[in-house]
């Protein structure tokens, strides 16, 4: 019988703690192993990233495949960014049409290497 979506993620909330990584991956096979599935469709991934979420787990769909896990209490005493410091020149030249979006694009593309499919 297949498993709901709160009890695979207790399962894996279990192995994250059980790994005592601060951060890791899990394949879609172990979350089918976990959740006696045969197919992981997107509405199950969302009903297991809000049960995860409620456990205080942060599961992110990875580019290269699978998900990753990360204890949102690793992120307690992170430093805040705000946009007040680090984008008020930049909102000010959007607003009088100075910058755009696709300059903003390219210098995400140049630090973090988004596809080009990541812009819809």
């Amino acid at each position: 019988m297949i498993r709901t979506a709160e009890e695979t993620a207790l399962l894996i909330a279990l192995l994250l703690k059980r790994s005592e990584q601060k951060r890791a991956r899990v394949s879609v096979a172990t979350i089918r192993r976990l959740s006696k599935r045969k197919h992981i469709r997107g509405a199950f991934i969302d009903m297991l990233r809000g049960q995860l979420d409620s456990l205080g787990v942060i599961l992110v769909e990875l580019d290269r495949g699978g998900y990753g896990l990360i204890p949102s209490n690793v992120l307690d005493g992170a430093p805040a960014i705000t946009a007040k410091k680090y984008l008020s020149e930049d909102l000010k030249q959007i607003a009088r049409n100075e910058k755009s979006f696709d300059g903003i694009r390219e210098e995400l593309d140049d630090d973090l290497g988004l596809d080009e499919d990541d812009d819809a």
